[in-house]
């Protein structure tokens, strides 16, 4: 039998390597075809009785206009206009359908949609097309539209119905965006039109494609005239905020479009300097340091716009009440060294600057996980830890656009644990193949081990380790836990045709299955206040306890289960 368990595990491990793909660097994939499901119904329908002499059919919001010649239908038809959800990429207003689709015109009808000058601003007037969606889902170009700028209007002609829409072939993102003084903001051009065929206009039809970034020799300079900096090459280009709100605001970033047609083209992203004074944001680095001049237990960084550095004396930072110890001040962030427990550990934090003040609360959460590796198919040998994990963070808001997080990510807060508490368990399987015999392995009782926080950069395998991401709603956790010889297992075999055997085996206990494996902790609700909701994650398989075996046909890996989960956590602050 110890045979069979070997050829087990060599199957197991083939199987894996075989699953598994090798790393590699891959080039930026090629532009493909937008394919998207219909879009729901969004607004009141219109419909009409059109016949053989014409007419037009306009929708309820005035947006889209058929107008169908007369010839083009061979007797009275009833045409309608739905008005649906937009699923063309950065498309502007609503989507029509027009039906029946399985009508087929005599005649080309025109299709003239009007535009909003200022839902446009991240494109102009002759960078807009006009697409429709087929049955399959896929977009494609109609003829060329004709822009009539001084109307706001777009139009084309076709010879059948579907869903409609216009949507821009080159745009700048954002379009347009609100940042704090101080603060970073990466923009990008995006195209829609196929990469082969650049230059307008193209064959009809033509395919409308998923947003990707075209190649510099389809774009100019990039231009900008502010108070901050700015630095722009091909498809790309960083923009860092001035200091403090500028003379003009909001301030214009610009990037020129090359066409093979008379005129200039400039997208233009418009970007506004906030001027109140406020908090938006803030998280904590658990991660200590006591070393290179830094001496603290744990950072708060707190986002916002701030001004200028008043100086000392002139601006304070509290939590409860309780200063804390500025360690940096810039218009658009704070750093401030806390400690890891204690009055001013989370609570109401409040920045002041001379006459002006902005508050917001930082909470606390302390999560229960429960780790169960049931090892026999009865649940008397499990494997079992909870997991006390100390959160902080702010429930209320994330980073806004152009706020660069200072901490990716962190290590788990000092006063998180494992613990483990596991009963005394024993069981036996009987094997009648190769090495026959009773398999028996008891396990001794674990009663309130305490495995340490340990930081990554920590020396040794043993202890509790893990880092924590700020996601919007919530955090993502991985964990690594390793408590080596704590677990005493007693292995007996009794042959069937001699005599026994007996081992004295220290094992190890560790979060199998999960063990990197990142965690998403949820918030149940909106505010500063809200919980940390309970979850669990899927299911997972593991193998015995080591020492015991199985016949071939006996052996049914779904009975050895691996969960994990966890109570909803209600924040200190409540």
């Amino acid at each position: 039998m110890k045979k069979m368990n070997r050829w087990i595990t060599i199957f197991l491990v083939i199987l894996a390597a075989a699953c598994s793909k090798p790393e590699s660097i891959s080039p930026a994939p090629a532009p493909t075809q937008l394919v998207t499901a219909p879009g729901a119904p969004d607004g009141p329908a219109v419909s009409k009785t059109i016949g053989t002499s014409g007419g037009t059919v306009t929708s309820a919001d005035g947006n889209i206009a058929i107008t169908i010649p007369a010839g083009a239908l061979a007797g009275n038809q009833q045409i309608t206009v739905q008005p649906v959800v937009n699923q063309l990429p950065a498309g502007y207003g609503k989507a029509y359908r027009l039906t029946p689709h399985e009508i087929l015109f005599q005649k080309p009808v025109t299709i003239r949609f009007r535009y909003d000058e200022s839902s446009i601003r991240n494109t102009v007037p002759e960078l807009l097309g006009i697409a429709y969606q087929d049955e399959g889902g896929k977009w494609f170009r109609a003829a060329e539209p004709v822009p009539d700028k001084a109307n706001h209007t777009l139009t084309t002609t076709t010879t059948h119905f579907s869903d409609w829409g216009f949507f821009p072939y080159f745009y700048i993102d954002p379009e347009e965006a609100l940042v704090d003084p101080g603060a970073q903001l990466g923009l990008r051009v995006l195209a829609t039109t196929p990469d082969e065929l650049p230059d307008l206009p193209q064959p009809n039809p033509s395919p409308v494609m998923q947003p990707y970034q075209p190649g510099g020799e389809f774009l100019g300079d990039w231009n900008y005239a502010g108070e901050g900096s700015l630095e722009g090459q091909g498809n790309k280009a960083h923009y860092q905020a001035p200091n403090s709100v500028p003379r003009i605001n909001p301030e214009a970033v610009s990037v020129a479009v090359k066409m093979k047609r008379k005129g200039q083209f400039l997208l233009v992203s418009n970007i506004t300097i906030r001027t109140e004074f406020h908090i938006d944001y803030m998280q904590v680095d658990e991660t200590e340091k006591h070393t290179g001049g830094l001496d603290y237990e744990s950072r708060l960084w707190i986002y916002g716009s701030f001004g200028e550095d008043p100086g000392k004396g002139k601006r304070h930072v509290t939590i409860n009440n309780g200063e804390v110890a500025v360690a940096l001040w810039t218009p658009g962030m704070i750093a401030c060294d806390i400690p890891t427990v204690g009055p001013s550990s989370s609570g109401m934090v409040v920045v002041t600057s001379e006459n002006k003040s902005a508050g917001k609360l930082l909470n606390e959460w302390v999560v229960d996980l429960f780790y169960d590796q049931k090892q026999s198919p009865d649940g008397a040998l499990t494997k079992k830890v909870n997991l006390v994990l100390h959160l902080r963070g702010d429930a209320d808001g994330f980073f806004r656009l152009g706020q660069v997080p200072m901490v990716h990510k962190t290590d788990l807060h000092t006063y998180c644990k494992g613990i483990i508490e596991m009963p005394s368990g024993s069981f036996t399987s009987h094997v009648t193949m190769d090495a026959c015999g009773d398999y028996t392995v008891a396990w001794d009782a674990i009663h309130n081990l305490i495995i340490d926080r340990k930081k990554d950069t920590d020396p040794g395998s043993d202890g509790l380790r893990g880092e924590v991401i700020n996601q919007p709603g919530g955090f993502d956790i991985k964990i690594r836990l390793l408590a080596e010889d704590v677990l005493m297992s007693h292995r007996r075999f009794a042959s069937c045709v001699s005599g026994s055997t007996l081992d004295q085996v220290p094992e190890y206990v560790q979060i199998e299955g999960f063990h990197e494996v990142t965690i998403p902790l949820r918030f149940s609700g909106s505010g500063s206040k809200a919980p940390i909701k309970a979850g669990q994650m899927p299911v997972r398989t593991g193998g015995p306890a080591a020492g015991l075996y199985w016949d071939a046909p006996d052996y049914n890996p779904s009975l050895f289960t691996i969960n994990l989960r966890w109570d909803e956590a209600h924040p200190k602050s409540d």
